[in-house]
């Protein structure tokens, strides 16, 4: 009872700023920006998403970011109650836990009281999927609050609109969510602003406030942004303002957000380009229970596809498409295909690229190498591989980069011959393996002969890599040479088949063996392990 009259004599409504992300391409103009705004509008409290720094994996990044950012948050900070919530790029393991603690003077998961509303965090930085044991923490922060004044469910990465997530797992969620009925549950991370009420409860994917987004897209909820929250004792209303304008929290639903996600990732599936072959198979998958159109306008590279444009009646099976080519030369740029179509109840128009995967290949032939940087004669019996394509998918500006591998049945050698960058600058050759358990091997080696080896866990977790792997680096008239070993034992392998991406970065440029280059075995190269 108590509590209900300090609700009422608070003076409602209460209006929130919703901070969303910063990190995966900080744009720091944007950032303030945003901060501005919020200054201007003057809310009643400011309510954090998570992802304020750009870590990438380094502690000492992470920190200098920290030091960076600092001076703008507080321009918020010292002047509206302010609630933190961790991102996955604010927190990945326990020292970056304490510099989070030692930053925003808050724990990462807690419960907080403001002007009369309750708002439970939930810390999931480094939760990679949402499982029972999830469920426990949650029902454990909710216990201790009074769930029949005003409360708020802040956690950073939206499960419930994600994704692969197991379904069962959300929908326990959404029960506990419905059994202690927050007005609203808001998470951020996927860069896309999403909303939907499902039994009075408001389920928000809040979008970037300091993430560049080169292209602009309100109706798919991708822009930079911020949210306005105005909170009365029993209800919520939501909607998301940029330089643009105001839109409404309708602008894009969950289901909306996820059929978009879905098509981009699911609709194609193509089987890898080879340049040894004649013809080229794409198949097309259906992902809602109508009919589609499906336009595809095709830029065939260096492939010479044909046909070129193609639209395609989609209902409840897939489609087989058959493409002629004759590759010339280079692989890249490999074909860049324009996928146009209608998706989701309101027929809402999709757009987007798919760049065709191209299979590349090595042979790693038996060998008795020795690991000394210098790849002597007879070392190293294939032909040596270049045409390295940028981070867009072009032929790269890098330097002079070659590769050649061998194994001696216990350890894959890889060895690099790079020119020299035109200037002094960073200069270095990178290696992922696809490992064991699920987990993926992240190498990269420099010219002055130091290295970062680091292991990306099934958990979505960073470690470091501490054995099972050599170099040596060698300086040569016009430029230097790499040589690795790693031990077979670690790899995954299919048909004696090991996942590999070789790249370099050299300054400002940066070109990969395999492109696009990421974490997923099935964007890797092959290389084969002579038995």
């Amino acid at each position: 009872m108590t509590s209900m009259l300090l609700v009422f004599l608070v003076s409602f409504p209460v209006r929130i700023a919703v901070l969303g992300d910063r990190t995966g391409r900080p744009d720091d103009a944007e950032f303030e920006i945003a901060v501005n705004a919020i200054v201007e509008m003057s809310p009643d409290i400011v309510l954090s998403v998570g992802d304020f720094v750009e870590g990438d994996g380094d502690v000492e990044t992470a920190v200098e970011d920290w030091e960076n950012i600092l001076p703008m948050l507080q321009r918020l900070t010292k002047t509206f109650p302010f609630v933190y919530t961790p991102g996955n790029n604010d927190i990945w393991n326990e020292e970056t836990a304490e510099y989070w603690r030692q930053y925003t003077g808050t724990e990462p998961s807690r419960t907080e009281e403001i002007l009369g509303i309750t708002f439970v965090v939930w810390d999931s930085s480094i939760e990679y999927e949402f499982t029972a044991e999830n469920l426990e923490t949650v029902k454990e922060l909710i216990n201790g609050i009074d769930t029949n004044t005003p409360w708020i469910f802040v956690t950073h990465k939206p499960f419930w609109f994600m994704a692969y997530q197991d379904s069962a797992t959300v929908s326990d969620f959404k029960d506990i969510m419905e059994e202690t009925a927050p007005l609203a549950v808001i998470g951020g991370h996927i860069h896309l602003f999403a909303a939907e009420r499902v039994n009075g409860i408001l389920y928000i994917s809040a979008g970037p406030s300091g993430s560049a987004v080169p292209e602009p897209d309100p109706e798919k909820g991708n822009f930079t942004q911020l949210g306005w929250m105005t909170v009365w004792p029993d209800s919520v209303a939501f909607v998301v303002i940029d330089a643009r304008g105001v839109y409404p929290e309708s602008i894009n639903t969950g289901e909306e957000m996820n059929l978009a996600y879905l098509y981009e990732k699911q609709l194609i599936r193509a089987r890898s380009l080879e340049q040894e072959l004649e013809s080229a198979i794409m198949t097309l998958v259906p992902l809602e229970d109508r009919t589609r159109t499906v336009t595809l306008d095709v830029n065939p590279g260096t492939w010479n596809l044909n046909p070129v444009t193609l639209e395609v009646v989609l209902d409840s099976q897939p489609v087989e498409l058959l493409f002629t080519q004759s590759p010339e030369g280079s692989p890249y740029p490999s074909p860049e295909i324009t996928v146009s179509l209608d998706y989701g109840s309101r027929d809402k128009e999709l757009q987007f690229s798919y760049s065709w995967q191209v299979l590349r290949t090595a042979n790693a032939f038996y060998s008795e190498a020795v690991l000394d940087g210098k790849g002597s004669e007879g070392e190293y019996r294939a032909s040596f591989h270049s045409n390295f394509a940028d981070f867009s998918g072009q032929p790269t500006p890098i330097p002079k980069t070659d590769f050649v591998a061998a194994t001696d049945g216990e350890k894959l050698y890889i060895f690099m011959e790079m020119a020299d960058c035109p200037e002094e600058n960073e200069d270095y050759g990178g290696f992922i393996f696809n490992s064991l358990e699920g987990s993926v091997l992240w190498l990269k080696v420099f010219r002055d002969g130091s290295s970062e080896a680091l292991i990306f866990t099934s958990e979505g977790e960073l470690i470091d890599w501490e054995g099972g792997f050599d170099t040596s680096v060698m300086i040569t008239e016009n430029g230097w040479c790499l040589e690795l070993a790693v031990d077979i034992a670690l790899l995954e392998q299919e048909d004696d088949h090991a996942f590999v991406h070789v790249y370099r970065s050299a300054g400002e440029d940066f070109g990969t063996w395999v492109y696009p280059i990421d974490f997923d075995p099935s964007s890797m190269g092959r290389i084969w392990l002579q038995q």
